[in-house]
């Protein structure tokens, strides 16, 4: 089930997915970005205001620099991960969720915010050091901890339902995350967006398909 990326592998891959991201969210206008998104009672200016939290929390988490050992990698995260969410309340989430957009006094104040951030993130993911970092309670190695927000990024991406294609190096490691967490490969037919979107529960696996459907989605 592990999976580890190395360093200069995870920066290209994030890299370009905070470039892609940045190029989909700018292909809407204001009212474009209230429309709906894959995510369940959000909007896309929802996902947009998501992910911008996360490259902030990303943000601290490049700073942290440790000489511990990693607890986990880029796909043992996942796991990790939600069963530290397993407890919340997805409406309250959700609600959560949408007070945090409400701050924006309209769509362009968020985008702003987003290239702004955006800025500061890629300039960090540029000079990012090779040392293990600590984030969410988790070490890291940095190849992983960079290709797990070239993941988030990626999902993300595609909830936005943009025609800006998501970026190719972050789908392809979405992909071996995914079938990292499933334990064997996916269908070859399978498109690295398809493996994303099944993997993620964005889509339902085909019934025809050559896999266990009871053990999709391994991360959302």
């Amino acid at each position: 089930m592990g999976f580890s990326v190395s360093l200069d592998e995870g920066r290209a891959a994030c890299a370009e997915s905070v470039d892609a991201f940045l190029n989909a969210v700018d292909a809407f206008d204001e009212l474009g970005l209230l429309g709906f998104s894959r995510c369940h009672g959000w909007t896309r200016l929802d996902v947009v205001t998501h992910v911008l939290a996360g490259w902030q929390e990303m943000l601290g988490g490049m700073v942290s620099a440790v000489d511990s050992e990693p607890t986990v990698d880029s796909a043992t995260y996942w796991p990790s991960f939600a069963e530290e969410m397993a407890s919340e309340d997805p409406v309250a989430v959700l609600m959560s969720q949408r007070r945090r957009t409400a701050s924006y006094a309209r769509p362009a104040s968020a985008v702003a915010q987003l290239h702004d951030v955006g800025a500061a993130l890629r300039r960090g993911v540029d000079s990012f050091p090779d040392r293990r970092c600590l984030w969410q309670q988790q070490v890291f190695e940095p190849g992983d901890f960079l290709t797990i927000w070239a993941v988030e990024d990626a999902v993300h991406h595609l909830d936005l339902l943009s025609d800006v294609p998501a970026p190719a190096d972050a789908l392809r490691l979405t992909r071996a995350t995914v079938e990292a967490l499933y334990g064997e490969r996916l269908p070859d037919v399978w498109s690295d967006e398809d493996a994303t979107l099944i993997g993620t529960g964005r889509l339902s696996a085909p019934d025809d398909a050559a896999v266990d459907a009871s053990r999709l989605p391994v991360l959302s």
